[in-house]
């Protein structure tokens, strides 16, 4: 066997295999041998069976099996020889012709992972973002709460205004044909709170109890297929409106929430915000971080891993699909269309890779302990959710894989051009 390297891209190889002819002719005897002893044929007894029928019987098989066999021992021995970190299966060819008792020859094309080096950041521009939760926030998130759990008195001879609920009778139609979904009867909404279209809203805003109306209105072009775009009729009939009454700040109201104390609510509702105002900040730093390094780190991506990874995304979008009642069989999601997705994935995969091999920023047992132990504080019973991440390992790995990318992004910004932004609390927390 012969071994030699040649390269036809930055990431393409080439390995030349070599099959003895001797070695094939062996193996293939063996083969048809081992068949004898129990070849079946007419006429003749089992394992009696003439050897020149059992190579006509089995001699194509012999010959297919033995021959592949020994063309992956080589294939392995060529790479073992080459050293190199081979990325995916090979794709191996003939070499020329093949001639009657001559050693037949190979052509083993493989993709190998490129080399990435730890990227140097020095004049990337990065932000770390901060948001300050005040007793405004908290204050806010009280009111939020209040609405949620508001009852609503009926108003005689009500007019429809914002904050009020209003009951409706409506029917669509499209070209004076009425349309699918355009229609209900006794429909309640808060006017304001975007559970209807903007527009729609606006019609009904200001309309009394009993009145009726009919208006025109355009669907937004990014509304559901049959409709996106176009302009319909509107009928309808306000039944009803009713007040909110909001629930007064006090003790039933902590104690409705499970806590004892006004004050006690207010110190776990501030420590929630910030928690929550926490883990979108760090993301929002994080997903910066993360494109930096996908922007700053080009090298060419082994097919095989992009491949791998639009597969794997293709068939989640689909199962996500299917769960929301798809016929997925109907309307396949060609891989091709997360392309750009799985070659972000495969970047940022190798440069992580990299930065904990040649960074040292693989994390510590103690960090991911820390990180889980921090999770937990904010449970009743914090032991059993520290227990629940150690049963699985599957959680575990979730939680050195987030470690992992906060020290990615702590490291990032240590070593590039880093400024503070402040984020406003709305903002960050409507961003999601």
């Amino acid at each position: 066997m012969t071994e030699k390297q040649i390269e036809k891209s930055s990431l393409e190889r080439t390995l030349d295999l070599v099959v003895s002819a001797a070695e094939l002719k062996a193996g293939m005897d063996q083969f048809l041998k081992a068949k004898a002893k129990t070849a079946k044929a007419h006429g003749f007894r089992k394992g009696h069976v003439p050897m020149a029928m059992v190579r006509e019987m089995y001699g194509a098989q012999a010959h297919m099996d033995v021959l592949n066999s020994l063309i992956g021992k080589a294939y392995e021995a060529a790479l073992e020889a080459s050293k190199l970190n081979v990325c995916g299966m090979p794709n191996i060819e003939p070499k020329g012709e093949f001639k009657e008792g001559a050693d037949l020859e190979f052509v083993a094309t493989v993709e190998v992972f490129p080399e990435v080096e730890v990227p140097v950041l020095a004049d990337v521009e990065l932000k770390r973002f901060a948001c300050e939760v005040t007793e405004a926030e908290v204050a806010k998130t009280l009111e939020i709460m209040q609405k949620q759990r508001a009852t609503f008195e009926v108003e005689a001879e009500g007019v429809a205004a914002a904050e009020k609920r209003v009951t409706i009778n409506f029917l669509g139609k499209l070209d004076g044909t009425p349309f699918e979904g355009g229609a209900a009867n006794d429909f309640p909404f808060v006017l304001g709170a975007g559970q209807m279209l903007p527009e729609f809203e606006k019609a009904v805003d200001g309309m009394k109890t009993g009145e009726k109306k009919t208006f025109e209105m355009t669907f937004p072009a990014d509304y559901v297929e049959h409709l996106a775009g176009k302009t319909v009729e509107f009928e309808v009939e306000l039944t009803k409106v009713e007040n909110a009454v909001l629930p007064a700040i006090d003790e039933e109201f902590a104690k409705s929430l499970g806590i004892e104390g006004v004050e006690k609510m207010r110190e776990e509702i501030a420590a929630n915000l910030k928690r929550e105002v926490k883990a979108r900040i760090t993301q929002q730093t994080k997903d910066g971080v993360m494109n930096a390094l996908n922007d700053v780190c080009k090298f060419d991506l082994p097919k095989a891993l992009v491949a791998d990874e639009q597969k794997t995304l293709a068939d989640a979008f689909a199962q996500n699909m299917k769960a929301r009642g798809m016929d997925v069989s109907k309307n396949p999601f060609p891989a091709e269309m997360f392309k750009d997705q799985a070659e972000r994935r495969v970047r940022l995969g190798l440069v992580v890779n990299a930065l904990v091999e040649k960074a040292g920023l693989a994390p510590t047992e103690a960090e991911v302990q820390a990180h889980i132990e921090d999770l937990a504080a904010s449970y009743e019973d914090p032991a059993e959710v520290k227990s629940w991440f150690a049963q699985d390992a599957r959680r575990m790995a979730d939680a050195n894989a987030y470690v992992l990318e906060n020290k990615i992004t702590e490291w990032a910004l240590a070593n590039a051009k880093t400024t503070e932004e402040v984020v406003e609390f709305d903002k960050l927390m409507g961003a999601q």
